[in-house]
């Protein structure tokens, strides 16, 4: 859903990312708001105090969306889910939680966080703007009334029930709590936010054909209702694809999956000596790597082929392998859906099932992803 991230910095060890048409969004607020917003709000300024005014509003107001973001993600960590980064995007922000809650009020105190810490940013800039002397008049002034105005904007949008927006998720919650059933409350939820999706797309279309529907009254407003529209509908399929996905592979455990005492290779046995006329017979080959009686990494077909052909000779298995200090051991009754996403949270494609301390077999992401292409919920990739 989103693109690949560029990282401007970090804040309590969380990457802080943009996505390149982020910065046409900052481009294109500036410029409306240097002006259009602006120049209609306050008369007399130069165009250099008019660029001013912009750049500070979109920095601060950008500033507010990673601070949303950030209360999202630390309550997350409170409750002890990872958060891999937060990401600007085109259409605001949003904190890239590796895994759900595993509490129904765990995720409404997640989710009703993030609008309720805009409306306490709002206050504060409204807060400032009184005892400057709350005088719109003055750029100042006008800036920090503006910013106080749209992270109240900010909370409020947020919180209507589209999931998956925080409303979204705050109503999921509900559902859960209700129902006790996190897949039907998950159902319930992506539906509903389906639906306000077709209604913002049925307004941006009345809009961009010249009615006024009181949320946009020109073109461009249409046009920009449809784009959050587009980007809801296909932010809600897509949870109910995962939901499905979850559904199916929580019928299946580590150990009904795993490949049971694979063998075990010396370190420098030459990559040559491992996969030259055993890919094709075995492509989901995997290997144990072991050093003076202990185990120390794992390599299977993945890390062969990543090599080149030509070097199989010189690299040696502890050189391509995965070392095991990268590798998180995974227990036999952990759930499968659960280990692809330990997998995808590491990029790993294999992980050692331990029990009892004893390692017992390996976990492939392709034995997980057969189940789903099995299902028909994936397609094979045509040549």
């Amino acid at each position: 859903m989103l693109g690949k991230g560029i990282k401007i910095g970090s804040v309590m060890g969380i990457p802080l990312l943009v996505t390149p048409d982020w910065f046409l969004l900052a481009g294109v607020t500036i410029w409306i708001l240097a002006t259009q917003i602006l120049p209609g709000l306050i008369d007399d300024q130069s165009t250099a105090v008019y660029i001013f005014m912009a750049l500070a509003s979109a920095w601060f107001f950008f500033g507010s969306i990673i601070v949303h973001e950030l209360a999202h993600s630390f309550v997350a960590k409170a409750y002890r889910i990872p958060v891999k980064s937060i990401t600007l995007f085109m259409l605001g922000g949003v904190a890239q939680i590796t895994r759900e809650a595993t509490r129904p009020y765990a995720e409404l105190l997640m989710a009703v966080v993030g609008p309720l810490t805009s409306l306490a940013v709002g206050a504060v800039f409204l807060g400032i703007f009184w005892l400057i002397g709350a005088d719109t008049s003055r750029p100042i002034g006008l800036v920090i009334f503006w910013l106080a105005f749209m992270n109240f904007g900010l909370a409020v949008f947020n919180i209507i029930p589209a999931f998956p927006m925080d409303g979204g998720r705050v109503f999921r919650s509900l559902m859960w709590m209700i129902s006790g059933n996190y897949h039907a409350a998950t159902q319930a939820a992506a539906w509903t936010g389906r639906g306000f999706a077709w209604l913002l797309l049925s307004l941006g279309m009345l809009a961009v054909l010249g009615v006024d529907v009181y949320i946009a009254r020109d073109w461009l407003g249409g046009a920009w209702i449809i784009l959050i529209g587009l980007f809801l509908e296909s932010a809600a399929r897509q949870s109910l694809f995962q939901n499905r996905v979850v559904r199916k592979l929580q019928q299946y455990r580590a150990d009904d999956l795993m490949q049971r005492d694979p063998p075990v290779v010396d370190a420098e046995m030459s990559l040559a000596t491992l996969a030259r006329g055993v890919l094709e017979l075995n492509p989901r080959v995997c290997y144990f790597v072991g050093e003076a009686g202990r185990l120390i990494g794992i390599i299977s077909s993945y890390q062969m082929r990543a090599v080149s052909e030509r070097l199989w000779d010189s690299t040696t298995a502890g050189d391509a392998m995965v070392p095991s200090a990268l590798l998180h051991a995974v227990a036999p009754d952990r759930l499968a859906s659960e280990v692809l996403l330990d997998m995808e949270n590491g990029d790993l494609t294999h992980l050692p099932v331990v029990n009892d301390g004893q390692v017992v077999g390996v976990i492939g992401r392709d034995r997980i992803l057969g189940i789903l292409f099995q299902a028909g919920y994936l397609r094979p990739q045509r040549a």
